[in-house]
């Protein structure tokens, strides 16, 4: 099977979760494309349900490719060339030679001490009153010499031996490197890991020498927030809006020059289109039943099978009966007897492992992590016995069809053991809406978590597979069992794995998953909440880089030149300073998210701070501090009146407001001036009236800012360039003589 290698394209990411875009080229020799292919090298995160293979384009429009029967297996990155192949037996035959060597040496050592330890004898002593005896030189010269020539003589032999020796053990050294290195080589590491897809290709039409291709797959381990530049000439008539994403992934895979595209939306909620019920007029008509999520099987389906029933029956029947034994009857088991059972079956399994082990120098392959899936298969024995009785009693025939016959005079075989109850045995249905639902982050302005891996497969038809005609499931789906094809996919590496690989999996999913547990940075909001119940793109000018390492990274998305204009606003009543605040229109054709923005005038940085939601062709106002070339003096006046002499007589308290504005700059401005006139509480005996204003005010309430003003004023004027201009304003207070106001009858210090 041809492996293809792809390259990353295009990356859309959501609320929580990215769907990666993948193309690949497929040159086809012979003018026939490969029957089927392998896409290696794609992160262990990934949702398998989720993989899509689309055939983009040919080179010849007559030739018909589609892809199909897409699957994902584990894959591994290409080792170095294999090792020589260690001969055991030669390993084996030089260790020998080594312990015969060793041996050797002890004997030899052992020889040269007998022959150092015997003894000379002494000249004999005289017996009183005799003399001497002759001294015996000539044998004591005989015996010392033949000991000294037995020790040089195993000296130079073992002399010898020491040197084969070591010569044996480099060799035995060299042998047991080479077999640890081609061992090492075998072993796979749960690092290594990564996801591959299998997919078949069906050609028909014309030859075929070029195709595009494009996988997608989502990934759970992604998410963004917006922020902003906003850059206004000095003038401040013009913005240039720089959009930025704040990005955290860790999917696994780092994303280098892709294009990106940012959604608010959640592509893993579950939304049902609503049904418009008809309507009559006339007599009520009952209403209609309620959709299920899926139709049950037709009554009788077991007759699609009564042609292959009676042939299997037919041959069975024509077998010569041959020896054969009873089955004792075992009746089903309890849950305290299925552990016991399986507990026992999982004890042999492990003595096995162990004697493999034994025999392969403490190497396992694959082969023993093949006895895991069987334990797990073994354990659906007794799920699927009640529907094996339910088949066999439709087939009118033993449960067991396969079992050989019986011999002559044997007592036929018991019948199988009772099925279990229905409620004690899991089943597998085609999951409808209701089970969408349940996996299901809830509705579009839902928060939740994006589901599982193994919540997603349970409602994907593509990884359900109707079981055999010879099963008891028969017409019947069943989920696709991932583990065996992942171990099936690392078999034709011919590598040992010493972990669990769904474990691993599982793993990479859960360490992408918590990037939605991260607290997203300062100033920034949730997309998805702020988006509402819309949802909306944004597409990156230019290609982007986001690695793989669970922090999050600021990235260009483009720039956008909008009209600005910039309004003075002064408070002389709180203030003398006149503050810039601009007012910009958003130049982009999506909403503006709330998040943190750094403004600039002039090239020059001002501030920074947070931009609220903004709609498509809306304004925002961005406050740029004081402007110092502007001034604003206010000086007040006051004159108390006391009108008439009689009884009942009013006071009346005349202030007046006097306002210079002086504009320094060498253009006009427009200012606006806000100011505040009392207001009497309520039942109380005042009354203020406005006087003569020069220019004429109006009214201000500050509906903007979400507080409502009591007795706001404010002007809008334009000032000349390098010009002043004056503002007056006059109201009076009247009250009873005999009254006085709280705090003081002057209200203008």
């Amino acid at each position: 099977m041809p492996i293809v290698e792809s390259r990353l394209d295009t990356v859309t990411l959501y609320h929580q979760g990215a769907r990666v875009t993948r193309l690949l080229s497929l040159d086809c020799s012979g003018g026939k494309p490969p029957t089927e292919l392998e896409i290696p090298r794609l992160p262990l995160s990934l949702f398998d349900a989720t993989v899509r293979v689309r055939v983009l384009s040919t080179d010849n429009p007559q030739a018909d490719l589609s892809a199909t029967n897409v699957r994902v297996g584990l894959w591994i990155p290409p080792r170095e060339a294999p090792l020589d192949t260690v001969d055991e037996a030669a390993l084996r035959s030089l260790r020998q030679q080594v312990r015969t060597v060793e041996s050797q040496l002890r004997q030899l050592d052992w020889e040269m001490s007998i022959l150092a330890d015997i003894p000379v004898p002494e000249r004999p002593e005289p017996e009183e009153g005799k003399p001497p005896p002759p001294a015996p030189m000539g044998a004591r010269l005989a015996l010392e010499q033949f000991s000294q020539d037995g020790v040089q003589s195993r000296l130079v032999e073992a002399r010898s031996l020491r040197e084969q020796w070591r010569k044996l053990n480099e060799d035995v050294a060299v042998l047991e490197d080479k077999m640890r290195r081609d061992s090492t080589a075998r072993e796979v590491t749960a690092a290594e890991l990564r996801k591959s897809v299998h997919v078949q290709l069906r050609h028909g039409g014309g030859e075929l020498r070029r195709a595009e291709l494009s996988v997608e797959y989502f990934v759970p381990g992604a998410r963004w927030a917006p922020s902003y530049q906003c850059r206004l000439t000095r003038d401040c008539r013009q913005v240039e809006l720089v959009t930025r994403a704040l990005i955290c992934q860790d999917s696994g895979e780092d994303w280098r020059g892709v294009k990106l595209v940012l959604s608010t939306a959640a592509p893993m909620s579950w939304t049902e289109l609503p049904e418009l019920p008809s309507t009559r007029i006339g007599r009520a008509q009952p209403p209609p039943p309620a959709r299920a999520g899926f139709r049950p099987p037709p009554k009788g389906a077991t007759a699609l099978f009564s042609d292959y029933d009676r042939d299997r029956r037919s041959l069975l029947l024509g077998l010569s009966p041959v020896q054969s034994y009873m089955l004792p009857a075992l009746p089903a088991p309890s849950d305290l007897e299925e552990a016991v059972v399986f507990g026992g079956v999982r004890d042999a399994l492990e003595e096995r492992k162990e004697l493999r082990r034994s025999k392969k120098g403490s190497r396992p392959s694959l082969d023993a992590l093949d006895d895991d899936m069987v334990m797990a298969e073994r354990s659906a024995v007794y799920d699927g016995m009640a529907a094996e009785e339910e088949s066999a009693a439709e087939m009118d025939e033993p449960a067991y069809p396969m079992a050989v016959a019986a011999a002559p005079g044997m007592a036929p075989p018991m019948p199988p053991p009772a099925p279990a109850p229905m409620a004690a045995r899991p089943s597998v249905a085609v999951a409808g809406p209701a089970r969408s639902r349940a996996v299901s982050r809830g509705g579009p302005g839902g928060g939740g978590a994006t589901p599982s891996q193994a919540g997603l497969e349970a409602v994907v038809f593509t990884h359900l597979r109707l079981a055999p005609a010879t099963e008891g499931m028969r017409n019947r789906l069943q989920p696709v069992d991932a583990r065996r094809f992942y171990l099936e996919s690392l078999s034709r590496f011919q590598v040992e794995v010493k972990f669990d690989v769904m474990a691993v999996v599982a793993e990479a999913e859960l360490r992408a998953r918590n990037v939605a547990n991260l607290d997203l940075p300062g100033g920034t909001a949730d997309v998805r909440a702020a988006s509402g119940h819309f949802d909306f793109s944004y597409i990156a000018d230019a290609t982007v880089d986001v690695p793989s390492d669970n922090t999050f990274h600021s990235v260009p998305l483009g720039t956008r030149t909008g009209e600005a204009s910039v309004l003075y606003v002064a408070v002389p009543r709180e203030d003398s300073n006149v503050y810039r605040q601009a007012q910009v229109k958003n130049p982009l054709s999506a909403p503006m998210l709330p998040g943190p923005a750094e403004v600039y005038v002039g090239g020059e940085y001002v501030l920074s701070t947070t931009l609220p939601s903004v709609p498509p062709r809306g304004e925002f106002k961005l406050g740029l501090g004081v402007e110092q070339a502007i001034r604003c003096a206010r000086n007040t006046r006051f004159t108390e009146v006391r009108s008439g002499e009689k009884i009942v007589a009013t006071t009346e308290l005349w202030h007046d407001i006097l306002i210079d504005l002086v504009n320094n700059l060498d253009r006009e401005i427009v200012c606006e001036v806000r100011e505040r006139i009392p207001q009497p509480a309520p039942n109380a005996e005042v009354v203020v009236e406005e006087g003569a204003v020069t220019p004429a005010w109006e009214l201000y309430a500050q509906e903007e800012r979400g507080r409502v003003l009591e007795g706001g004023r404010r002007w809008r004027l334009t000032v000349p360039a390098n010009g002043t201009s004056k503002l007056s304003a006059r109201y009076v207070v009247k009250m009873y003589a005999n009254n006085e106001v709280n705090g003081g009858n002057r209200r203008e210090a």
